[in-house]
């Protein structure tokens, strides 16, 4: 609970989501594993379109999974670095709804 509370602390203060922070210890995480300075990764999304009719109502699996994109430039702030990726989720919103198969082919 308090390990909880103190991440909630730093996202606010950063200006992202903690789900955001989260993923960026990941990316970050990765780059130093994989000695490099762009990973992705995937991220699994409700897939549940607000707009389709009695979605509340329905049954079923919606979720999808969406690439996130982590490139740290030379020297980035962590906070930059977070920052830069709440931008990427939030221009991604429209997408969550692409099958991945669609993204994989389109990349």
């Amino acid at each position: 609970t308090e390990r909880t509370a103190q991440l909630t602390q730093l996202s606010r203060s950063l200006g992202v989501t903690l789900n955001t922070l989260l993923q960026t210890a990941w990316g970050v995480l990765l780059m130093k594993y994989g000695n490099t300075d762009d990973v992705v990764f995937g991220s699994v999304v409700s897939g549940r379109p607000a707009e389709l009719p009695g979605v509340e109502r329905m049954v079923g699996l919606f979720i999808n999974t969406v690439p996130v994109r982590v490139r740290a430039g030379e020297d980035m702030r962590l906070c930059d670095l977070a920052a830069q990726l709440q931008t990427a989720s939030l221009e991604a919103l429209p997408h969550h709804y692409e099958p991945l198969a669609d993204i994989q082919s389109l990349s």
